[in-house]
């Protein structure tokens, strides 16, 4: 009996391990054109078709430093102001609703306005979404924004290797290059039963998404 009960646990544990999802990691920053691209393409198929088999950590912080200016710390980001503004609002969406079924309508309604998401934009895009938009303003406009923002910096400098570009995307920990699929990249990951969807040919966009490069200090 003991034996059986042990050969029980063994298939259970490879069973539960065949079927673990996918761990995707998806470090962004709000007005990078290929970001937007990704998020509103590749990875927007991927949620909807195949949502099931993986998990996603969004992280809005790209490209953005941290200096210090008239003694004080100061975020600065590629693509101006705005883009700070933007990826503090998207941390604070994703701590208030950080389940993906609530956050990722957001990203992808934000990012579809490109260099023109403004807190306008956002405001309407949180309301699409069913978010409260007048909580996510106050928190992106305090100290509770920043230190969201630094909490975001932390985990995109803790990658190995560190990013050059964004968006920079792992499957399971591990950097990929290839965006224009990201259907067949994580079904190939998967590796518990394939979905449908995984099993359909995906043609992927005409386009190669782009990289937003990180500037060499």
């Amino acid at each position: 009996m003991v034996f059986l009960a042990l050969l029980a646990v063994a298939v259970f544990t490879a069973g539960s391990l065949a079927e673990e999802t996918v761990k995707v990691g998806f470090y962004s920053e709000a007005l990078c054109p290929d970001c937007d691209a990704l998020a509103e393409g590749s990875m927007n198929t991927a949620v909807q078709e195949i949502g099931q088999i993986f998990d996603m950590n969004f992280v809005p912080w790209g490209n953005a430093k941290l200096v210090r200016k008239l003694g004080r710390e100061v975020i600065e980001c590629q693509h101006g102001a705005m883009e700070c503004v933007m990826n503090i609002v998207e941390n604070c969406v994703i701590h208030y609703y950080p389940e993906r079924a609530k956050f990722w309508p957001f990203v992808v309604c934000a990012e579809a306005h490109g260099y023109d998401q403004t807190l306008k934009t956002a405001q309407a895009c949180a309301e699409k979404s069913g978010m409260d938009w007048e909580k996510i303003n106050t928190c992106q406009g305090s100290s509770m924004g920043h230190t969201l923002a630094l909490k975001a910096m932390n985990v995109t400098d803790a990658l190995n290797p560190r990013h050059t570009y964004v968006p920079w995307i792992t499957i399971n920990g591990k950097h990929i290059e290839q965006m224009n699929n990201m259907v067949d990249t994580i079904c190939e990951a998967y590796k518990g039963t394939k979905p449908e969807a995984c099993k359909r040919e995906h043609t992927p966009p005409q386009w190669n998404i782009g990289k937003c490069e990180r500037e060499r200090n």
